[in-house]
């Protein structure tokens, strides 16, 4: 009685905090539906000046085409009023590499700088500190090295930021190079655009709090000063400072309608790098910045609410273990369903759970979830409302993309396990983790390029705890079958097989780092 008490408490916690974050999913919708683009003003004559900052780490690949594309961009709006500055952290090639790519464009009369530092402390926050210091320029524009921006990106930023001074930060929208290179890349773009194309634009028409997402904004020098600049205390450094900015008073503009394409990570190991320091450092700006934000009632409730579920977004993914262990012991310790006898039989002795002075905890779990069963439903289909809302934005056929839907489906699943460590890295610890640079290989002309490129990802141990689920999943799936509770099967198997996808293409596609 006590176990079967203990797992309803557990299912039902968990299962009330999917809620909160499966319905924002609705919320989102509904407010991007609202979004609307404003009219670009007029830029003045005396256009203010800009300071473009390129972080970069061992780069050699894609430097060059970001360069010149900065170049282009900087020709476009007056070489006069651009600086380039490159904050190469690099300690192999890439440094001769970033050399001979500005004294090429020196002599084409761009102003283009490196700034070099004898350490890595503090990561990109670090170099961008650094920078900040020396800056004398109105505005900053910041690009990863895998970007390749517009000619007219700061024509169609700057002019807002012009007119409006209580204006922080423009975010431009992500877009892809390599989209179509694998189905890996297929349904990762996909998750990218419901960030881009649900949440961004939803945030927006919602008066709600958004991020700066590292790439592909101009930020006002001014704010960000006053906001005291880049911390390193986070691996999202740009989510830190995009709350800091606003909480002071200043404003975010996202323009959906302005594209900056980037590169997508080709493999499950650089893709789960990516998510893990993305997990890692929004969780620790929840666990700094929440206890702040929540107490201040000079911002609006809504406002507030949607902070918590935006910054403690990736808590989903310890949630979702959490939900696979729970239904594994479930079964294998013999507490079935609630409400069903065997796992396949309605129960009928419902009205006992609510007699005075009784507990019937299978009854009372029947009420309960029979109860929460439509929301349930809602809840899980949620996101799926949210991927297809934005295959209809971008006229994409959901046939021709069913089978990256489902692989992203077995991604999301699957990284739960690596994205709860860095859950519990965020939460529980005080240290300053690395920043691990994700792979860019720029042109690929095959599904296996890149394996000849010399940055790669060394196996994760993890991949032996994934290892443990898929053969608990396994376990308790047979044991199910025999109980005939059915039921229970539409969590064991998504993810057992969600964990032994990424399990398998985590060591697959995984190479020892090349000197």
């Amino acid at each position: 009685m006590y176990v079967q008490a203990l797992f309803f408490i557990l299912s039902l916690v968990v299962t009330l905090l999917f809620f909160l974050y499966g319905f924002n999913h609705y919320y989102l919708l509904n407010s991007a539906r609202k979004y609307k683009t404003p009219a670009l003003p007029e830029l003045s004559g005396a256009r203010p000046t800009v300071c473009i900052q390129l972080p970069v780490y061992n780069e050699s690949y894609v430097i060059r085409r970001l360069v010149s594309a900065c170049a282009s961009m900087a020709e476009a709006y007056g070489i006069d009023k651009v600086r380039i500055l490159i904050l190469d952290d690099s300690n192999d090639d890439t440094i001769l590499e970033v050399d001979r790519v500005a004294a090429e464009y020196q002599e084409k009369h761009i102003n283009i700088e490196v700034q070099r530092r004898q350490d890595r402390g503090g990561f990109k926050a670090g170099a961008l500190q650094l920078a900040l210091t020396g800056t004398k320029e109105e505005f900053i524009v910041i690009f990863d090295a895998d970007f390749i921006p517009p000619p007219d990106f700061l024509l169609r930023t700057l002019p807002y930021l012009e007119q409006d001074g209580r204006l922080g930060i423009v975010q431009s929208r992500w877009t892809y190079l390599n989209r179509d290179f694998n189905l890996l890349t297929q349904a990762i773009s996909h998750a990218i655009d419901v960030h881009f194309l649900v949440e961004q634009p939803g945030r927006y028409a919602a008066g709600c709090f958004q991020n700066f997402n590292g790439s592909g904004g101009v930020l006002r020098t001014k704010a960000v000063l006053e906001a005291g600049g880049w911390c390193a205390d986070t691996l999202a450094e740009d989510l830190d400072l995009s709350y800091r900015m606003q909480i002071l008073g200043y404003r975010i503009l996202y323009l959906r309608d302005l594209q900056c394409p980037g590169e997508i990570p080709p493999t499950v190991p650089s893709f789960k790098m990516q998510q893990g320091r993305w997990a890692c450092g929004s969780l620790r700006n929840a666990r700094n910045i929440l206890p702040g934000l929540l107490k201040d009632s000079k911002i609006e409730l809504k406002q507030r609410v949607q902070a918590f579920i935006h910054l403690t977004g990736y808590i989903i993914h310890p949630l979702m273990v959490f939900a696979f262990v729970i239904s594994c012991l479930d079964v294998l310790l013999g507490v079935h369903l609630p409400g069903f006898n065997g796992g396949s039989t309605f129960n009928p002795a419902i009205g006992t759970a609510l007699l005075p002075g009784t507990i019937n905890i299978p009854a009372l779990q029947t009420v309960v979830w029979a109860t929460l069963f439509p929301l349930i439903i809602l809840c899980t289909l949620a996101p799926w409302v949210s991927l297809l809302s934005t295959l209809k934005v971008q006229n994409l056929s959901l046939l021709k993309n069913l089978a990256s839907l489902l692989v992203l489906v077995l991604l999301s699943l699957g990284i739960s396990l690596s994205n709860l460590r860095e859950a519990v890295k965020a939460l529980f610890t005080n240290r300053a983790w690395e920043f691990t640079r994700t792979p860019k290989y720029a042109a690929l002309h095959n599904k296996q390029d890149w394996k000849e490129k010399k940055y790669q990802i060394p196996v994760d141990i993890i991949w032996i705890t994934e290892f443990i689920l898929v053969l608990l999943g396994l376990w308790a799936t047979g044991t199910a079958i025999r109980q005939t509770n059915y039921a229970i099967l539409l969590i064991l198997v998504p993810f057992t097989l969600s964990y032994g996808f990424v399990m398998y293409l985590s060591v697959l596609q995984s190479r020892k780092v090349k000197a």
